[in-house]
């Protein structure tokens, strides 16, 4: 019913009343009760709109839009729609959504600087979970001063439940439960990364406010034993062996991982023999492991400022998938003839 229903109002392009519906659908007078209650559900859950008139419109069409609420540390927010211009939130029409917040939004009017101006009607999604912040005691009662300075909340952490922080500790807070007022949360502590002068607690804090995951899977841990160390002989069936050939590495001297290499040598008839060769990862990483979901959960390398957390282990990113020198590695090369203008 559903699909009939969405179907309808996209082909007639404009708000129905619900008799309308009734006889473009050609349903039976059984089927009135069902179609009301269809359509209700559907009001409700925000997949079509009623107008003021009590017509029915795809949401689309309507005043009001689905995005993610991103608030500026100033109070105010936009709600972040694609391939549609933002709606301003003042910080008096948020309705107590915070940072990336889905929530429905109103249009309301067409302000200042001809923008668009709304309120948030429904928080869709909350995806807070945990947050990082700086630990203290007030009344033998924790409480924590966000790093992120768009999420006005305010967590309360029970005393049996700071896990071991201190003042000025760096800690990793789960929030429990929200309880009643504007954003007020019972949180616990999880992980104390450490205290906010110690050396690296900063970068520390960081990569737990972004979820980088630091530590790999016990099943990814658990593939790593399976994966040699060095090329065997089996492993090089059915390649070719180019480990007479000059091959230099492009990446700098202070690189962690060689992943990057390129030869070349002049030809007897002027021109060029280019070849550039990438580190064969996928070899070992086959697709559907541990390893392969883990790396595409985690989508690339972060590099910080005294340390990367590499998207794959380092026991292969620094190992048997670099093209480190004077050992042998697999790789894909794509060999190549070009003249002195570049062309091949």
């Amino acid at each position: 019913m559903k699909e009939r229903i969405l179907d309808l109002l996209n082909r007639k392009n404009k708000a129905l009343r619900l008799d309308e519906i009734f006889h473009l659908l050609e349903l039976t007078n059984n089927e009135y009760d069902l179609l009301t209650d269809t359509i209700n559900e559907m009001v409700s859950n925000y997949e079509i709109y009623e107008t003021n008139k009590g017509n029915y419109m795809t949401f689309d069409r309507s005043p009001l839009k689905k995005g993610y609420l991103r608030i500026n540390k100033r109070g105010f927010g936009f709600v972040d729609l694609i391939d549609e211009e933002d709606i301003y939130i003042d910080s008096d029409n948020l309705n107590g959504a915070l940072h990336n917040d889905l929530v429905i939004a109103e249009v309301t009017k067409r302000g200042a600087r001809n923008r668009l101006e709304g309120r948030i009607l429904k928080i869709l999604e909350r995806n807070l979970e945990n947050v990082v912040g700086e630990f203290y005691l007030e009344n033998n009662i924790g409480h924590i001063k966000l790093d992120d300075d768009k999420l006005k909340v305010d967590i309360v952490i029970d005393f049996d439940k700071i896990n071991g922080a201190v003042d000025g500790s760096k800690v990793v807070v789960k929030l429990l439960e929200q309880l009643p007022g504007n954003n007020k949360y019972k949180g616990e502590v999880v992980k104390v990364i450490g205290h906010k002068n110690d050396p690296g607690v900063d970068i520390l804090s960081i990569v737990y406010k972004y979820n980088i995951g630091v530590e790999f899977p016990e099943e990814v841990e658990e593939e790593l034993k399976h994966i040699p160390d060095v090329v065997r002989e089996e492993d090089k069936k059915n390649r070719r062996d180019l480990t007479n050939e000059v091959i230099f590495t492009i990446d700098g001297d202070d690189t962690k991982d060689i992943d990057d290499a390129i030869s070349i040598k002049k030809l007897d008839n002027g021109n060029y023999k280019l070849g550039v060769h990438i580190a064969d990862v996928s070899y070992y990483v086959k697709e559907g492991t541990a390893l392969d979901v883990n790396a595409m959960d985690r989508g690339t390398s972060v590099y910080l400022v005294d340390r990367v957390i590499p998207m794959i282990p380092h026991q292969l990113s620094n190992g048997i998938c670099s093209l480190n020198p004077n050992v042998e590695r697999l790789a894909i090369s794509c060999v190549m003839e070009i003249d002195n203008t570049g062309k091949t």
